[in-house]
């Protein structure tokens, strides 16, 4: 059976879990450090998707709420891996979920396409930034292996017909490449359509 609808309880499950998290977090670097603007607009991402999430669920839409919610937590993995926040985000969203019971909001096939699309897009217009022999190097090489591994993830969970757990996964990817891109380990030729750039 097709796994393809968001429920109202899947999605409060999702953000009470991002919420905890989020009200733990804390900014690593020293304040008046050089790197603290960049921890900054990290925690800025994460709570303008929180709150893109919120605004989707107002005009009751819960796929892509769900999508947001997934996406700010991926960015707190991301920044957290780079040291930049104090966080525990624990396992991602998508593998604390139950299965769907009841009404809710269907992840269509064009819907899930698409959201593959862009990542697979965004995917092909970055070029890795940093020097062969560079720390930053290394760093770009495992963001996108992180993003790799959720594609795949989310790939898997499409050919398994769990749209919902294949939706998630496909924004976590996203968010590893966007993160990338946003600290400069990408060079994604200034596109802020795909990506989210440094302001």
């Amino acid at each position: 059976m097709k796994n393809d609808t968001v429920s109202g309880p899947q999605l409060e499950g999702c953000l009470s879990t991002f919420d905890s998290v989020r009200g733990k977090l804390s900014l690593l670097p020293k304040e008046g450090s050089m790197l603290e603007p960049l921890a900054r607009s990290g925690l800025e991402m994460v709570d303008c998707y929180r709150t893109d999430a919120r605004n989707f669920i107002g005009s009751g839409d819960l796929v892509t709420a769900f999508a947001a919610i997934n996406y700010a937590h991926a960015w707190i993995g991301c920044f957290g891996e780079l040291g930049l926040f104090d966080a525990e985000p624990g396992k991602e969203l998508f593998l604390t979920l139950s299965d769907s019971e009841g009404e809710g909001c269907r992840i269509t096939d064009e819907k899930m396409a698409k959201y593959l699309d862009i990542t697979m897009r965004a995917r092909k217009k970055l070029r890795i930034s940093p020097p062969v022999r560079s720390f930053d190097r290394k760093l770009s090489l495992e963001f996108l292996e992180r993003s790799e591994s959720y594609f795949r993830t989310a790939v898997s969970y499409r050919n398994d017909d769990d749209y919902v757990r294949a939706f998630a996964a496909v924004n976590y990817a996203h968010a590893w490449l966007d993160g990338g891109a946003r600290i400069g380990l990408f060079d994604v030729e200034e596109d802020d359509v795909l990506f989210t750039l440094y302001e």
